[in-house]
């Protein structure tokens, strides 16, 4: 049972270099400054898919609860716009918007690339 799941569990060398590679398809979308547009539910907990003005649909992840209402409020009343993408020791791919009307910035765990339904 320990081999299946030894197989079956990606190693962290390989999730840090999906998060690389994710990172770098989303410097475009930084450099370019652009902004999303639509924000959708997700089936997974705490997650929605957010689509940019260009097309690009991505599956982001919050931490706190609340925080996806807080941006579908930031992205109605003002404009918000991609400032920066990393990659954390942990794998962990995480986007990074601002708003400057509100002089706020957001963090978002980039799961991966998605497509709307």
């Amino acid at each position: 049972m320990a081999d299946i799941e030894a197989v079956l569990t990606p190693d962290d060398v390989d999730r840090r270099e999906f998060a690389r590679r994710l990172s770098a398809r989303l410097q475009p979308l930084v450099q370019r400054g652009i902004p999303p547009r639509v924000i959708e539910a997700a089936p997974a907990p705490r997650a929605c898919r957010l689509r940019f003005a260009d097309g690009t649909t991505v599956l982001v992840q919050v931490r706190v609860p609340g925080e996806v209402g807080a941006l579908a409020v930031t992205m109605r009343h003002g404009s918000l716009k991609p400032t920066g993408c990393t990659t954390d020791r942990d794998g962990s791919a995480h986007l990074f918007l601002s708003s400057s009307a509100e002089h706020r910035w957001l963090s978002l765990h980039v799961v991966g690339l998605d497509q709307p339904d």
